[in-house]
C-alpha cells in the first residue's frame, strides 16, 4: 500500500470492499500484511499484475489493479475473491456483501445496512447533499469523480423514493 495507484490510468480496474462495521488499528494492520502479501504473487496470464490497495475510513478496503493493455483472466479475479472471503472469515466482518452501504457524517465514513439507508434518508438524518459512498464503481477514474458524491448524484438517491 504505497498508494501508487494515485498514477494508474483512469482505465484501471477498481474493486471496492466495505467491512460491515469500523475496523480497529490491529485490523487494518493484519489487513495490510495479507492484502500486500497476496498482491506481491497475484499472477494473470502468468504474469505478476500491477496491483496496488488502500484502506480507507478503517472501512473501505479498495484494490486497484493496472491492466497495461492486457486484460487480467478470471482466475485472477477469482484469487482476489477468495482472500476477501478468507479475511472476512478471519476478521469476522462482510466485504462481500452489497447491501451494506456508507455515508459521510463530520469526515467519519457510517456503514448502515441498505434497509436503514432508507429509513435514515425519511428521518432526514442523510439529505440529498449528504456525501455517500458507491462500492459499485469499477475504475479509477470512477473512483477518483464518484466514489464520493452527494446523495443525490448517487445511485443511492433511488432510496429516497
Amino acid at each position: 500500500m504505497n498508494e501508487e495507484y494515485k498514477n494508474y490510468p483512469d482505465n484501471a480496474k477498481v474493486w471496492v470492499y466495505q467491512a460491515a462495521t469500523h475496523l480497529d488499528d490491529d485490523d487494518v494492520n493484519f489487513l495490510k500484511v495479507k492484502i500486500d502479501d497476496f498482491i506481491a504473487t497475484w499472477i494473470s496470464h502468468g504474469n505478476l499484475l500491477k496491483a496496488d490497495f488502500d484502506i480507507l475510513h478503517n472501512l473501505f478496503v479498495v484494490l486497484f489493479v493496472d491492466e497495461q493493455g492486457d486484460r487480467m483472466c478470471g482466475s485472477a479475479q477469482d484469487a482476489s475473491v477468495r482472500l476477501m472471503k478468507e479475511l472476512e472469515e478471519q476478521l469476522e466482518t462482510e466485504f462481500l456483501n452489497r447491501m451494506n452501504l456508507s455515508y459521510l457524517n463530520n469526515d467519519k465514513a457510517i456503514p448502515v445496512k441498505m434497509g436503514d439507508f432508507a429509513k435514515l434518508i425519511e428521518e432526514g438524518t442523510i439529505t440529498e447533499n449528504t456525501l455517500v459512498f458507491n462500492n459499485t464503481i469499477t475504475t479509477k477514474k470512477e473512483f477518483d469523480t464518484i466514489f464520493k458524491a452527494p446523495l443525490k448524484n448517487s445511485w443511492q438517491a433511488q432510496l429516497m423514493a
